[in-house]
């Protein structure tokens, strides 16, 4: 068994992508990240199943080997109603301000507890989600969660656009990387300081969004 495991693993390393490849694929990657548009969310309330497809159908949600991301669930959403995060439903039939508040908490929702996602979301929910898709909609109103929204929105593609530059630099550095290394080694460790790059940005702007939390 010993003998296979090694036989697997020395397999493995020969299939592993080369920088560039890994440059192509991320590119792509950040090319077909979804962002759901303003124009796209329904102006009807919704009973869970629409819910649910629809955000199934806008999250593109993505298969890694035997996991689906599941994007969010009957069960997520019941939960996120539960701890409060949520408005609750009327009549079983979620707003388009449900809708938004359910993207918002989307992109949270794989680095941050719901009591911290509460703490981010809960402030603006309460002053302009509305429960029913009437009240959401209402022309009259200054402001609304829509507006919010649109504004997001746009921010999220501009850090989508921004990362893209990030990466660059990240990708140039880690194929500088490892010079003095056994060439033989070298492209595996410059893909290993790449993902130790990678995550190390994540923990830096997670500790930051958690510090500004618990400072909310």
């Amino acid at each position: 068994m010993a003998h296979r495991s090694a036989e697997s693993n020395i397999e493995h390393r020969r299939k592993a992508p080369t920088l560039p490849e890994l440059e192509r694929e991320l590119e792509q990657l950040l090319e077909e990240l979804p962002v759901v548009n303003r124009e796209d969310i329904p102006r009807i309330d919704l009973y869970m199943d629409q819910l649910t497809t629809f955000m199934e159908d806008h999250l593109k949600t993505e298969t890694r080997g035997s996991e689906k991301d599941k994007g969010l669930t009957k069960t997520m959403v019941n939960n996120y109603v539960k701890n409060g995060v949520l408005l609750p439903p009327v009549r079983k039939k979620y707003s388009s301000d449900h809708l938004r508040l359910l993207l918002f908490i989307y992109y949270m929702k794989s680095f941050l507890s719901i009591s911290d996602i509460s703490r981010v979301i809960g402030p603006v929910s309460d002053t302009y989600a509305r429960p029913t898709t009437m009240e959401a909609e209402d022309p009259s109103r200054q402001y609304r969660l829509a507006d919010v929204y649109q504004e997001v929105a746009d921010d999220v593609r501009d850090c989508v656009e921004s990362f893209h530059g990030d990466l660059q630099d990240q990708l140039d550095k880690a194929a500088a990387s490892f010079e003095g290394a056994p060439e033989s080694d070298r492209e595996q460790l410059q893909r290993f300081d790449l993902l130790i790059r990678l995550s190390a940005d994540i923990y830096v702007r997670k500790r930051c969004i958690e510090k500004i939390i618990d400072m909310l």
